[in-house]
């Protein structure tokens, strides 16, 4: 045969470390069980779904897959006594949670098409009173970059501010590696990333409070938990335009002799302005329940319908209405992006963290008795620096989601025992989990700066990574910590 014949036969991409890997995790989740035996208060079935967690975990964190580990995780847990198969998926993407991350990803990507988050972002960034006034600009920029993540995900945010601030440097004359421009991106991690936890409707918080209620049996209020995010989020915004003017010191100069006039941005078309409108309304209607009395009878009704039920309808509502720019139908608003990785990992999560709990399987006494020993005697602020501490290193690990869905239920069972503050515990975790910038793993948004090697190179990435995230490990023990035992 010739030289363009063409081979026949089936080729895969995965590597040999990627196979070892998989059985691994198979290997894991099957025979943890048979070798590994129970010990009081713990369980068989209770050594069972720990091999299912911990096989989950290794194809997690070491196969580097999401997907296909959390489905082996549903299917492995319906085998057991537990539950059924069918139980175990219906626990997971039935999960009311899972329902309502899908749905606010739906209604971000209406947001998205219709370019709110590059309209609002450029108007704050462009404004004439920042002319020659770096730090000025740097403190719009960090604005632009809360509103972003504030309003749609984290990688979205990422993916419309990167570019902005690239364009403004270039329109300043600075060049790809200058430490301004650099700085600004690692600030827009950075600072974006604590704006985002203050929506509890975010993936991130999803994953924490739906682990933390159905360890706990009770929900976390929402009104002072965004309050200390908020908080948390204005600190971090100090501590980077601080340490930018005082610390990294870059030349501005190129900011500050310079008489560049920005275009006028163009007005808000009737579209966009009707969407910018319906979000605030829709977000409203998602908070008004955890702020307005109880016995009003708005409230009732919002309460009725659930977080779930209201962004479902806002999402139909507005695809019925065919308007002629944006999202027109139902396919459209799908095929726009969604994190399915994030659904399949909190539907896992879901379903393995009320197995976690359930008497069955003895797991959350046993956890507790092994635990109390280590931490007995220790004051509670000891307890929360070891949590931030193994938390932020987790997440430079792995993926932040991921760690989240694993650490939960693990230092909930430990705090009930140690009679630790639980809300603020969790609060606490979630922002020392959520900067993940040292390593590309930690976060999606923190592998954008490390894959940039033409504006963050060398390993820019991962010194600026590592000073960011010891300004949010300050951020959760200093100021989370002592809020949220005030308020929370």
């Amino acid at each position: 045969m010739g030289r363009n014949s063409v081979e026949k036969g089936l080729k895969f991409g995965c590597s040999p470390a990627y196979v070892v890997n998989s059985v691994i995790t198979l290997a894991i989740m099957i025979g943890f069980k048979y070798v590994v035996p129970a010990a009081e208060p713990l369980t068989p079935l209770g050594v069972e779904i720990l091999g299912i967690f911990l096989g989950t975990l290794y194809g997690w964190l070491i196969v580097g897959d999401v997907v296909w580990p959390s489905v082996a995780c549903l299917v492995f847990l319906g085998l057991s006594e537990y539950t059924t198969v069918t139980g175990a998926f219906a626990s997971g993407f039935g999960n009311n949670t899972v329902l309502l991350m899908l749905f606010f990803f739906l209604f971000t990507n209406i947001i998205n098409s219709a370019g709110i988050i590059e309209y609002v972002a450029q108007w704050i960034a462009t404004r004439k009173f920042a002319y020659g006034k770096p730090w000025m600009l740097s403190f719009l920029l960090m604005i632009a970059a809360i509103v972003s993540f504030f309003m749609v995900s984290a990688t979205a945010a990422c993916l419309v501010m990167i570019p902005l601030i690239k364009s403004i440097a270039l329109l300043y004359g600075f060049k790809p590696g200058d430490k301004w421009p650099m700085l600004m991106m690692g600030g827009l991690v950075y600072v974006g990333s604590t704006s985002y936890l203050i929506l509890p409707y975010k993936s991130l918080p999803l994953i924490v409070f739906a682990s933390y209620e159905s360890t706990t049996g009770q929900s976390i209020a929402y009104g002072p938990y965004m309050f200390v995010i908020f908080v948390s989020t204005v600190v971090a915004l100090a501590l980077f335009l601080l340490a930018c003017k005082f610390l990294f010191k870059p030349d501005v100069s190129k900011i500050t002799n310079c008489e560049i006039q920005f275009d006028k941005k163009a007005e808000l078309s009737a579209h966009q302005k009707f969407v910018f409108v319906y979000f605030i309304v829709v977000l409203a209607l998602l908070i008004i329940p955890n702020v307005l009395p109880a016995s009003l009878g708005l409230v009732k009704l919002l309460k009725s319908i659930g977080n779930t039920g209201i962004l479902a309808i806002a999402v139909v509502f507005y695809v019925a209405c065919q308007f002629q720019e944006g999202l027109h139908t139902m396919n459209q608003v799908f095929a726009k992006n969604i994190s399915w990785n994030i659904i399949f990992l909190l539907a896992a999560a879901m379903a393995i963290s009320g197995a976690f709990t359930a008497e069955s399987t003895g797991i959350s006494p046993w956890m507790s008795g092994v635990v109390t020993p280590i931490v007995a005697g220790k004051s509670p602020f000891v307890f929360i620096v070891l949590v931030c501490i193994i938390s932020c290193v987790l997440t430079n690990l792995a993926n932040n989601q991921a760690v989240c869905a694993i650490f939960t239920p693990i230092i909930l069972s430990i705090g009930m025992a140690f009679g630790a503050n639980l809300p603020t515990l969790v609060a606490c975790m979630m922002a020392a989990c959520n900067v993940g910038m040292i390593t590309p793993p930690a976060s999606a948004t923190g592998a954008l700066l490390h894959g940039d090697k033409e504006w963050v190179p060398g390993k820019s990435a991962y010194t600026y990574g590592l000073i960011y995230s010891m300004f949010n490990l300050f951020n959760a023990i200093f100021i989370i910590y002592p809020l949220g035992c005030l308020f929370m």
